[in-house]
């Protein structure tokens, strides 16, 4: 009796929570030692009795004998991964409390940079575990957020810290997953089963943390951390709809009453603001005739009911139009004669109630007339309105949390469809058959329960993901066969390069002017592909040149004449080794040291006698030991050529230099970045959509795909800047979510309460 008073006078002041810190962590361990060994018995039985249906359903026998294989493996490695996975996960939980983690920073995902030389693609099976880990993750975050969210709070309390990230907890689905990853790792497995793996771990052990995380949040809450904050965890609570319920009855997501009034204090502050814009725009407001005779304020549970009858998925689409299309509808005249027609007499709003029902009004009014969106994911999208209404009528963090699942929601289809183009069989197209979908469940299944948000959210980011991996093998191969071909065009343009400022100014016969720009070149265009790992070579390549043209030109003098005798022996050595390691036919090399006798007896001659000829006839009688006899064979017996055909036009895509005067087009085409995406035009006249894949370092070439990952289009920057000129491309705001450029506009309407044009209302819009 005693020591429960003690235990509740710590409570209130948490004096003592300092002093029994290492006795809550000591218990929250316990608890968790014993759920994980639980959930890995059961997770391992899974993996085994699912190997062994899959090696039994197998289509080949080598897949029969994968999956039995991997069976038989785990089952040996079973207890030892169950160990390390508990040893490992007690590790990090200890060195958490035992040196507190540096806060993390959440920054928006950038891609990783690439260096000039840097062609190589990232592996494929990383790839693959790298996006089932992140589903995983995803989906724990997603079904746990306010369980995480008391977490992180209870923790960071003992830690002496004001806040605490999903990554920086060891008990989050983030530190889970990647402790499942760090054990799995190591172990001898095919990407299949791999993949299995995880999926069984994200079924079998993330989908069952609930009981977890409300028993360490009980432990701390029961410590006296933040207890006033344990109402938060609870779910599913089903509000009241009786004509007498209050705030009470709209509590749906279990916030706190003092959550609620920070709440109603914020939509008071909004409400001089919306009633001077319905002022400006004559929309007339319900709350104002609350203190009429005879008329009667609805309460929220009826606001609710109303709203939920006018959910009906037949006739959404049809009353999301009319919204669309009808500049004298609105969503609120329609719920109060819904309320009418239902409870009798004329009813007027709540003030809070109507202020939500007009901004939410606003914001679908913004997305309903989105250019960046096409028609066909805004009229799916805006049947949503009523649903978001009622959401953010029950759950007071709709507005005050960006993290809020149906706010997420909005978000992601609105990102699905940035990539869907209008001219596309969208009724057949998976992602916009996805996005429907998603959209048809809320419909059909959302009363006052937030949760099937989330819900929904996780299935549809889990269908994304996976959708997107195909795009993104594709895209990272569209990267590497666009990186490979610009390297060999710039190997290809200092090739040529190298040779022109050697060549310049000097006659050389047709023929041996072609084995420059065929043969030759051929070595020297491997040579330097291979430089980064040979530089030696490449050097080694560039010297015989000098040295070979150096041989073709008359000598200025004796002296120098007699250097060029001494190095020529070595010269056709190495020639002939060069000519013969590419397997050149050995009847055209005899040729060309024909040629090249020919051309050295005429340069390099001795005025006064003959000790040229003899030289250039002994070396030459070496070389040709093992070589065809030529003697009886003219040049002029091979296949004629043109000597226009000499030289090879080397396309080169190079960066261009900047326009004297650069307009808004040329800056607009700079800006964009890797992951945006832009509307095109093609000949045919039909418009796609793509997204900026890679962008050159190199020579500034831009690489667009669409949203398989197939390459539709590249240009250069003053390409893609002609493009944008003359409207056959439009830049598509992706980057600022949905719903933040939605509420952006909605505050700037009603800072700003005027009516505008359409014009200037779509200039408004495109410039958020």
């Amino acid at each position: 009796m005693n020591a429960e008073k003690k235990v509740v006078q710590m409570h209130p002041a948490l004096r003592s929570v300092p002093v029994r810190r290492e006795a809550i962590v000591s218990e929250c361990r316990t608890l968790m030692q014993k759920s994980f060994t639980e959930a890995l018995e059961r997770y391992f039985s899974r993996v085994d009795d699912e190997l062994f249906t899959l090696s039994d359903k197998a289509s080949s026998n080598t897949l029969q004998e994968l999956y039995f294989e991997a069976m038989r493996y785990l089952r040996r490695e079973r207890e030892r991964v169950q160990r390390l996975y508990l040893e490992t996960l007690s590790a990090q939980y200890d060195r958490f409390w035992k040196t507190a983690p540096t806060p993390t920073v959440a920054k928006p995902a950038q891609p990783l940079p690439l260096d000039e030389d840097d062609f190589s693609i990232v592996e494929e099976e990383a790839l693959e575990e790298d996006l089932a880990l992140s589903t995983l993750i995803n989906k724990g975050n997603t079904l746990y957020h306010r369980e995480l969210y008391c977490l992180n709070k209870r923790f960071a309390k003992l830690l002496g810290r004001s806040e605490l990230s999903n990554e920086d907890n060891p008990l989050s689905p983030h530190g889970l997953g990647q402790t499942f990853a760090q054990v799995l790792r190591p172990l001898t497995l095919d990407l299949k089963v791999r993949l299995i793996l995880y999926k069984l771990y994200e079924q079998e052990v993330i989908a069952h943390l609930e009981k977890f995380y409300d028993g360490i949040n009980d432990i701390l809450a029961k410590n006296g951390v933040l207890p006033e904050i344990s109402k938060k965890i609870k779910k599913k609570r089903t509000p009241s709809t009786t004509s007498g319920g209050k705030e009470k009855s709209a509590d749906g997501a279990g916030d706190s009453a003092s959550d609620q009034a920070v709440y109603v204090q914020a939509i008071q502050a909004m409400h001089s603001l919306l009633a001077s814009w319905r002022a400006q725009v004559g929309l007339p407001s319900l709350a104002d005739a609350a203190g009429e005779p005879g008329v009667v304020v609805s309460d929220t549970g009826e606001v609710v009911g109303a709203l939920s009858a006018l959910q009906d998925p037949e006739q959404i689409a049809r009353l999301t139009e009319t919204l669309r299309q009808d500049e004298t509808a609105n969503l609120k005249l329609i719920l109060a004669d819904r309320l009418s027609q239902t409870h009798g007499g004329r009813r007027a709003l709540a003030q809070v109630d109507e202020d939500i029902i007009d901004m939410i009004g606003m914001i679908f009014d913004f997305i309903l007339e989105d250019r960046n969106l096409p028609d066909a994911v805004k009229a799916v999208i805006g049947r949503l309105q009523i649903p978001v209404v009622k959401v953010a009528i029950i759950d007071k963090s709709f507005f005050s949390k960006k993290s809020h699942p149906a706010r997420v929601l909005l978000n992601r289809l609105a990102h699905a469809g940035i990539g869907l183009s209008e001219d596309d069989r969208l009724e057949s197209n998976p992602v916009f058959q996805r996005i429907n979908q998603a959209v048809s469940r809320i419909l059909e299944e959302f009363g006052q329960d937030v949760d099937l948000f989330a819900e929904v959210l996780a299935e549809f980011e889990q269908f994304m993901e996976e959708e997107g991996r195909r795009s993104q093998v594709l895209e990272e191969r569209t990267r590497q066969a666009t990186q490979s071909r610009e390297h060999l065009l710039l190997a290809k343009k200092q090739v040529a390069d190298e040779l022109a400022a050697r060549l310049q100014d000097l006659e050389l016969p047709p023929r041996l002017k072609r084995f420059f720009a065929t043969t030759w070149r051929d070595i020297l265009l491997v040579a330097c592909l291979r430089r980064d790992r040979e530089p030696e070579a490449w050097e080694a390549k560039l010297a015989l040149t000098d040295t070979l043209i150096g041989s073709l030109k008359p000598p200025a003098g004796d002296g120098e004449r007699q250097k060029i005798l001494k190095r020529i022996p070595g010269l056709l050595r190495a020639l002939r080794g060069e000519l013969e390691a590419i397997s050149l036919d050995p009847k055209q090399i005899a040729l060309f040291f024909k040629e090249l006798e020919q051309v050295h007896h005429a340069v390099l001659r001795h005025p006064q006698d003959g000790e040229m000829d003899v030289r250039l006839q002994r070396e030459l009688a070496e070389i040709a030991a093992n070589l065809p006899e030529v003697d009886n064979l003219a040049l002029e017996e091979l296949s004629d050529f043109d000597e226009d055909d000499i030289e090879e036009e080397i396309v080169m895509m190079a960066e261009e230099e900047r326009p004297e005067t650069a307009d808004q087009f040329y800056e607009q085409a700079r800006k964009l970045q890797v992951g945006d995406w832009i509307e095109l035009k093609q000949r045919n006249g039909k418009t796609i959509r793509a997204k900026l894949a890679w962008i050159s370092k190199v020579t500034g070439l831009r690489i667009f795909v669409n949203r398989r990952g197939v390459k539709v289009a590249e240009h250069t920057l003053n390409g893609l800047a002609a493009e944008l000129r003359r409207g056959d491309a439009k830049v598509i705001e992706g980057r600022v979510p949905l719903m933040d450029r939605a509420l952006s506009a909605m505050m700037s309407t009603l800072k700003h309460p005027v009516k505008q044009t359409d014009e200037e209302a779509a200039d408004a819009a495109l410039a958020l």
